[in-house]
């Protein structure tokens, strides 16, 4: 064989070898880029997920603790009326429109914060918050002249900490996973 056709065909099967190398390393860096990207996106969900969880349980812990100050905050200001009511404490407030307007408010903050819990908590947790508004509504009302329910009030107020106890339980489970 002539030297000029060897080098000749030397020439072509090294740039058929050559470029076929070529198109297999970029085919084989470009599947790499590709699932590299893939996971990238992957690890960019993850995070982001994981931010809104974070995010979801921050509100939810956040409101967990509103409703329980919310919640004590309404049985002190019912045992507190309840005294003045039966007892005719010193130092109380006497005027009955100032009373019931805090006794209001309180069980209007307590509303407002069961709410949140009401969009944001687990199936427990709402059930949780609904005992506590239902032990809420179910202490009688008391004044000059239902004094007799004084009873009544009591133990209902009792079932109103117990409920609230409860709460706290199963919204510490939740938030915490356990």
């Amino acid at each position: 064989m002539d030297q000029g056709w060897a080098a000749l065909l030397g020439a072509a099967f090294g740039a058929l070898f050559g470029g076929g190398a070529a198109i297999t390393a970029a085919w084989l860096g470009r599947s790499g880029m590709k699932m590299q990207a893939q996971a990238m996106i992957r690890q960019a969900s993850w995070q982001a997920d994981a931010a809104h969880e974070q995010w979801r349980r921050q509100v939810l812990r956040d409101a967990c603790i509103e409703y329980v100050e919310a919640a004590r905050l309404d049985v002190h200001a019912t045992r507190r009326y309840h005294g003045l009511v039966m007892f005719n404490q010193q130092g109380m407030p006497r005027d009955p429109e100032q009373i019931f307007q805090r006794y209001h408010a309180r069980g209007m903050r307590l509303q407002r914060a069961a709410l949140v819990l009401e969009l944001e908590g687990s199936h427990e947790v709402r059930e949780a918050t609904q005992k506590v508004l239902d032990a809420a509504r179910a202490i009688p009302p008391l004044n000059e002249r239902l004094r007799d329910n004084y009873p009544e009030a009591q133990e209902k107020t009792q079932h109103m900490w117990e409920a609230i106890d409860e709460f706290v339980r199963v919204a510490r489970t939740h938030l915490t996973g356990g």
